[in-house]
């Protein structure tokens, strides 16, 4: 393989608890713990913010950290049970340790995974 553009980790996440999918610290805690468990560099701080439309019921958090390495995205969605992150970066990590560590996390009982190489 010849040079790439870095990894990116898709997880989709069912059966979360509705309750953690709400809580702002949760979510915030995530974006900060993961970067610094898996040697990754953060750029700035974590942003959480809750979105919600006049064009859906239900709401969730989005949150963000930016890395030297590039990215950390996070969507939730608590009545569904369900969040959506993404883990992006030029530097190689070890995806399996990443879906374990957001598998208990978030105390997920399905995980769906999906790794593109950028590139």
């Amino acid at each position: 393989m010849g040079k790439t553009w870095g990894k990116h980790l898709i997880i989709d996440a069912y059966g979360v608890e509705e309750k953690k999918l709400k809580n702002r610290r949760t979510v915030l805690n995530l974006l900060r713990g993961l970067p610094k468990k898996f040697k990754m560099r953060p750029l700035g701080n974590a942003v959480v913010k809750k979105v919600a439309s006049d064009l859906y019921s239900d709401w969730g958090l989005s949150g963000f950290i930016m890395l030297y390495e590039s990215h950390i995205s996070l969507h939730t969605w608590p009545e569904k049970r369900y969040m959506a992150i993404d883990v992006y970066s030029c530097k190689d990590f070890d995806d399996k340790k990443i879906i374990k560590y957001i598998k208990k996390y978030w105390d997920a009982k399905k995980i769906k995974t999906k790794v593109i190489i950028r590139g």
